[in-house]
């Protein structure tokens, strides 16, 4: 940035330069300024295109770092995303750590419950005289059929028992491996969930930089086209004070010799110019009615031709270019351009012919 800073101050102070060397010409000797401010026309021209050359590339950076900054944005998105998931995925694990150690601890409470009535069933057998408690209730009975009813209903009693304490443990085995399955599920949710926290502050950063970089590129950006726009406004004063000092060197001039009748070698003089069509107006238009102008863009003249289309309808007669041709030259040649191509040659000036 300092470098393209340093060439921006070179370049302004050409264009000062040059225009205080012209000023001087036209104030002093405005009969022989036209020769002064041929080199600094070119180098302000040079200027020009490379400040529109600077402006493109920086509208290239730009949109290169837009569309970076734009993907970082996506980016933080979908990070922002994930961490919401994460962080439901860690809670709905919480939740059901929550739910597994709760049904772990009724597992518990069930198989010390069962365990208790079995001890109790024991210890009631033994208080009462006889560690059988189907003994005991043979020897009591009235009679036969009281006898297998109790057989029966102590049978049943002494297999639920059992049923009842093998059950409990196996839930409360279920119920542990449930709870450790559920911590491991938190413990992964919350590695998960830091996980994406870090994404989401690295894709914040990112977004940071990429919109830190455009800022910057835009400045650039304002400032060359600032640039451009001063360059190109000082190469056209330039070009009519260049003009002004040919006019008044021609003016100060004694009139050319009449050519020799014959013989000579003097290029061809155009047709006389017609006065159905306003080509003035065209070339007010195109180039603000400097009929010799040549700002470097590519385009000649007071109708601004390329040098394919000077060339190529005959105006290589009169001049190399067609802003080192007369008015009447330039005109000549743009009748032959309007009759083959129409106004269209000029997409906007064109309307005034």
């Amino acid at each position: 940035m300092e470098g393209t800073a340093m060439l921006r101050r070179r370049r302004l102070g050409r264009l000062r330069a040059a225009g205080l060397a012209v000023g001087i010409g036209l104030l002093v000797v405005p009969g022989t300024a036209s020769a002064a401010p041929g080199d600094e026309v070119g180098a302000v021209a040079q200027d020009a295109e490379d400040a529109a050359a600077e402006v493109s590339r920086l509208l290239e950076q730009t949109g290169a770092a837009q569309a970076a900054a734009d993907e970082a944005d996506a980016r933080a998105a979908r990070a922002e995303d994930e961490l919401a998931a994460m962080r439901q995925a860690s809670a709905d694990a919480r939740a059901e750590a929550r739910g597994a150690a709760d049904a772990a601890q009724r597992a518990q409470a069930e198989l010390a419950a069962a365990r208790d009535a079995v001890a109790r069933f024991a210890r009631s057998s033994y208080m009462s005289g006889s560690s059988s408690p189907l003994l005991e209730g043979l020897l009591t009975a009235d009679g036969p059929a009281q006898m297998m009813e109790r057989a029966a209903l102590l049978a049943a009693a002494g297999d639920h028992r059992g049923s009842a304490v093998a059950g409990a443990a196996n839930a409360r085995q279920r119920a542990v491996e449930a709870r450790t399955a559920a911590q491991r599920a938190v413990t992964e949710a919350d590695r998960l969930q830091q996980a994406a926290r870090a994404a989401v502050e690295a894709a914040a950063d990112a977004r940071a930089e990429a919109d830190r970089v455009v800022a910057g590129l835009r400045e650039q950006q304002a400032a060359a086209e600032q640039e451009l726009a001063q360059v190109r406004a000082a190469l056209l004063d330039l070009q009519q004070q260049r003009d002004a000092a040919e006019r008044a060197s021609r003016a100060s001039s004694p009139p050319p010799a009449s050519p020799p009748p014959s013989g000579g070698t003097s290029s061809p003089a155009p047709p006389p110019v017609s006065s159905a069509r306003n080509w003035d107006a065209v070339a007010q238009c195109e180039s603000g009615g400097n009929w010799s102008i040549n700002t470097g863009n590519g385009y000649y003249g007071g109708l601004q031709f390329s040098s394919s289309t000077w060339l190529g309808y005959g105006g290589g007669s009169y001049a190399p270019r067609a802003d080192l041709a007369t008015r009447e030259q330039q005109i000549a040649v743009a009748e032959k351009v309007l009759a083959g191509q129409g106004r269209g040659a000029w997409p906007t000036c064109g309307r005034n012919l």
